[in-house]
């Protein structure tokens, strides 16, 4: 069989208990569950990062987001032109490559947004396609659509970009969600997936595609069109998991986001910053919206995958997953930033392999680091440079044996049932440890750092951190955010690791 034609499916920002093989919360995607009849599912992998960009800029790359430059959603690095990507290796080999959707490989210049207006993108737009993709379908974000003009925005420019823009960003009565205030059809999702099944239709089945599909949503805003939220009954989700006394103790991260003022993206509509004041009515609103999203997600992946089978037949390859996770009102709390819980960091991970018509179920620790050497593998490269393996490789030697998920100012790691935190709060606030086992505390709920039970085991976490320097510098140094602004859009404007060299008010065996 010739080189298989490859679709990588993401989404943004999905619980990996949306899937019915991962113990679900509801069965919102009937389309990918019996889908996974025929794939390898991994029951362990892992985000290299909880947030966007650096978990992107590594699917990327296939390195650590402190060895590419690229390590948070605000400041730091975009995706230097001088790395090999999945683009420019894979048309190496042949391949034509696209990418319809989201990219967010350039931290976004989020003070310079407005809720009233939508801005030029063309330096952004410029700066994707000069990283190797031959078509590029930009849909960049929910929330970036209607901050500036990308490819979607311009499709739907005038009235009903701004209809839209106003529920999103200017209608105070949003909470985090509202009805989708156009046709269904003109959903980003639905935009995204048609870009895509035009892609298919148009290319040319003699030669090997890859074509990258890259959903934006569920990300908030939580915009799903009603006659979605209807198909979902709220009666049947099953409850959020959480325990308020939690939350009286204040050695935790997210003791603010649960009292305020907030620590994730959940905490800002909320009065006061605290999510503990969100009723149950709205957490099961809420989350009916947020599978609703992935139900019209479903949809659309049912309408990619389908149309190409009908052009590729078995010669294809398909991995879907997501960015990160998401907290979907787990331990009260929804959104992602800073959170460094397994509902943010474990994710969902479907492989189909050409020909595949059974299911196997992998329990080995994978990541997401692992993606890119897994898909140019599949392609037929052998030489591949990266941080990450090719995901067969990694299972035959029998799962990582730690993970590693990072970004600005914090970072886990978790080995054998155990997850270290370090967790700083913003540029110069307090460093947060926390430690968790989750063979005994599965959830979550109880900080054992300074337990002197796990004292050996704590060190042991410690050390892998500190092997690897760069990353102590991603939590502990501190960006000179005039630097970063100054070279915006032109690859990493700062140091090798995106951070300014020029502070040095850290030590590394703070760590500990």
């Amino acid at each position: 069989m010739s080189r298989p034609n490859i679709l990588l499916i993401t989404t943004d920002e999905q619980h990996r208990s949306t899937l019915s093989c991962y113990d679900p919360v509801y069965p919102c995607m009937p389309f990918l569950d019996k889908f996974t009849s025929r794939c390898d599912v991994y029951e362990n992998a892992y985000t290299v990062s909880p947030v966007c960009l650096p978990a992107r800029c590594s699917i990327m790359t296939g390195l650590y987001p402190h060895n590419s430059g690229s390590i948070s959603n605000i400041f730091g690095a975009s995706l230097s032109r001088k790395l090999n990507n999945i683009f420019t290796e894979l048309k190496k080999e042949g391949y034509f490559t696209s990418l319809h959707g989201k990219c967010h490989f350039i931290p976004v210049p989020y003070p310079a947004t407005r809720p009233d207006c939508t801005l030029e993108y063309e330096h952004f737009i410029n700066y994707y396609k000069s990283l190797g993709m031959d078509v590029l379908d930009l849909q960049d974000d929910k929330n970036n659509s209607l901050w500036y003009f990308d490819d979607y925005s311009k499709s739907i420019a005038g009235e009903k970009l701004k209809k839209y823009r106003y529920e999103a960003h200017q209608n105070k009565s949003n909470k985090g969600f509202f009805d989708f205030p156009l046709e269904a059809n003109l959903h980003p999702d639905v935009w995204t997936a048609d870009k895509a099944v035009e892609r298919i239709r148009n290319s040319d089945p003699d030669v090997p595609n890859f074509i990258w599909t890259s959903f934006s949503g569920p990300h908030y805003p939580v915009d799903t069109p009603a006659e979605y939220v209807e198909k979902i009954d709220k009666d049947k989700i099953k409850p959020r998991i959480y325990d308020p006394n939690e939350w009286n103790d204040d050695s935790k991260f997210h003791y603010r986001g649960y009292h305020g003022p907030g620590t994730t993206e959940g905490s800002g509509p909320c009065e006061g910053g605290a999510q503990k004041n969100y009723s149950e009515d709205y957490w099961e609103e809420w989350r009916q919206r947020y599978l609703a999203n992935l139900t019209l997600i479903d949809d659309n992946i049912k309408r990619i995958i389908e149309e190409a089978e009908a052009k590729f037949g078995e010669n294809l390859f398909i991995i879907v997953t997501t960015d990160h996770g998401e907290m979907m009102g787990n331990h009260s709390l929804w959104g992602k930033n800073g959170s460094l819980f397994q509902d943010v960091l474990r994710i969902p991970l479907l492989i189909h392999r050409p020909g595949q018509t059974e299911s196997k179920k992998i329990t080995e620790t994978v990541s997401s680091l692992d993606l890119f050497p897994t898909i140019l593998s599949a392609a037929g490269v052998i030489d591949i440079r990266a941080d990450g393996e090719p995901i067969d490789r990694i299972v035959s030697n029998g799962g990582r044996d730690h993970i590693i998920s990072e970004c600005d100012f914090r970072t886990a790691v978790v080995k054998n049932g155990y997850k270290l935190e370090i967790n700083r709060a913003g540029l110069n606030g307090r460093t947060f440890r926390e430690f968790y086992d989750l063979n005994k505390d599965p959830h979550e709920f109880r900080n054992e750092y300074g337990n002197p039970e796990y004292k050996t085991i704590i060190n042991e976490l410690t050390e892998i951190i500190k092997s690897e320097p760069d990353l102590v510098e991603t939590i502990f140094r501190t960006p000179d955010g005039a630097e970063y602004w100054a070279d915006l859009g032109n690859g990493p404007g700062l140091s090798r690791n995106g951070l300014s060299k020029k502070d040095d008010d850290y030590d590394p065996d703070s760590v500990i």
